[in-house]
């Protein structure tokens, strides 16, 4: 990024752009059909009140909401903090490796389960993005930190690690390649009691309740999808999918969702230069951290050694949360060549994943207003990113309209 280019962020008040190149991103806008006529208007709205149920669930999933946690569930990850050894437990799994989790830290470990190679990449690239959103000053969307890498050569780590040796035996041929990086923590008991009811079957609510896999509560957030239905035959919180119509029904901000996607789609093909394959976004929770330190000005008003942790005497407040979106998931990015090839890779990754972001040629007015905003913060950024590469700046216009004409093949296909 060049010297005189700071901060990337969601808002277009971030942007340093000219008037001269403002009006040349907004000709390409319209040049490739990006912006539909819509009436600009409440994107949340439904009719009528919400009730008391939705109300409290439309608080807890809102973006950097503080969820305070049940005293039973953080006293249990507090006590865990001061035990020497924990035990790990399975908290999820993909074609890539099994991932452990203990009680008390903000770590997870992955286990390869076929070989190095893919978690290798899967370091490689977590890496390379993450340093690429914080070289930008991006946060709206949040990555976990990535700690360490231990190849299959090297047994030390399970020999002082018994307990991860013993839970990822089970599913893994050991020894094995692993990944530590921050955990990303699950929504709060509350939040996932209220999923439960709100979209899980009657007939098998009791058991969703009772089903120890749904403390590992992740929520995809489809906004490509407008397929989001109540009361299957199967129910998980695990990766719990909620699509477009039941994020608008909850009034949830979309809007500023779709533009942060578009911001970070943005940074993974332009400043990272990869395809952004397989990569997904969830909502989850983080804790309160010790790493939030006095200011200057409050400490020098102390007159004596006073303690200055966080209120609940412990390392990690396990006692409050916010509620954020996160990216993770990068073990099948690959890296582009900044030329159409490269564009068509992209697309095509963007294809084939999970409807995480908007689509363009949708029906209704909310549709079109979050692919509005995904496009515009998508292009704005890229521009950002690419002002001293000028000849450059026509690859993102074509991955948006790569995105355009999948969309209109698909219809027809559909038709």
């Amino acid at each position: 990024m060049p010297a005189n280019q700071r901060r990337l962020g969601t808002s277009s008040e971030s942007y340093p752009i000219s008037p001269t190149l403002e009006n040349d991103i907004s000709a390409n806008l319209r040049l490739c059909s990006l912006l539909s006529t819509v009436e600009q208007q409440d994107n949340t709205q439904e009719p009528g009140d919400l009730g008391e149920l939705e109300q409290q669930l439309s608080s807890m999933l809102s973006l950097r909401s503080w969820v305070s946690t049940t005293p039973s569930n953080a006293q249990q990850h507090t006590a865990a903090q001061s035990r020497r050894t924990s035990a790990f437990k399975k908290i999820g799994a993909g074609a890539c490796g099994a991932i452990y989790a203990q009680d008390g830290k903000s770590l997870v470990v992955k286990v390869s389960k076929a070989n190095d190679d893919s978690l290798w990449n899967d370091y490689k690239m977590h890496t390379r993005i993450s340093s690429m959103f914080s070289k930008g000053g991006f946060r709206e969307i949040k990555i976990p930190e990535v700690y360490f890498f231990v190849p299959r050569d090297d047994p030390r780590y399970f020999e002082h690690n018994p307990e991860l040796a013993q839970a990822a035996s089970q599913v893994c041929n050991l020894p094995a390649s692993v990944l530590v990086s921050e955990r990303i923590l699950p929504l709060a008991k509350r939040t996932r009691k209220l999923l439960i009811e709100k979209y899980c079957a009657p007939r098998i609510k009791q058991a969703a309740f009772s089903d120890t896999a749904n403390r590992d509560c992740l929520v995809r957030p489809y906004l490509g999808s407008m397929q989001g239905k109540i009361g299957g035959l199967f129910f998980s919180l695990r990766n719990f999918k909620m699509h477009l119509n039941q994020m608008v029904y909850l009034r949830l901000d979309v809007e500023s969702m779709a533009s942060s996607m578009g911001t970070a789609m943005a940074i993974m093909h332009w400043e990272a230069r990869t395809d952004a394959r397989d990569v997904e976004f969830v909502l989850g929770s983080s804790s309160k951290k010790t790493s939030a330190q006095l200011s200057l000005e409050e400490l020098e008003k102390i007159q004596h050694p006073t303690y200055t942790g966080p209120p609940s005497y412990i390392t990690e407040d396990f006692f409050h949360r916010s509620t954020d979106l996160w990216l993770l998931d990068f073990n099948q990015v690959r890296m582009i060549t900044m030329d159409e090839a490269g564009v068509a890779q992209a697309v095509e990754a963007a294809r084939i994943n999970d409807p995480y972001l908007p689509k363009p040629l949708g029906d209704s007015d909310i549709e079109k207003i979050i692919w509005n905003a995904f496009s515009e913060h998508y292009i704005r950024a890229a521009d950002f990113i690419l002002a001293d590469s000028q000849g450059l700046l026509r690859l993102p216009r074509l991955f948006i309209r790569g995105l355009i004409e999948a969309q209109e093949e698909k219809k027809k296909r559909d038709f």
